[in-house]
């Protein structure tokens, strides 16, 4: 196969075949110098069904500030 029959095929397949939704084709040169179809899967998409989601659960409040009350809410050294 050519590179330009690899090129067509390539077109061919990214157009008209079932599975384009979710892969490519791209012509590569094989392991012994000809000209091949590759079929990738394009990665985030998929047609599997949806998938169980994560509940988002709300972060405990933060504690006070351990530091006596002399030094909190200073801005470190030099920075002033």
């Amino acid at each position: 196969m050519t590179r330009e029959d690899a090129l067509a095929r390539a077109e061919q397949l990214n157009s008209e075949h079932p599975d384009r939704e979710t892969h490519t084709w791209i012509p590569r040169r094989g392991a012994g110098g000809e000209w091949e179809i590759a079929k990738l899967r394009m990665p985030g998409l998929r047609r599997d069904p949806m998938k169980a989601t994560t509940e988002a659960k709300p972060r405990p409040p933060e504690g006070e500030d351990p530091r006596p009350a002399y030094f909190r809410n200073i801005p470190p050294f030099g920075a002033g």
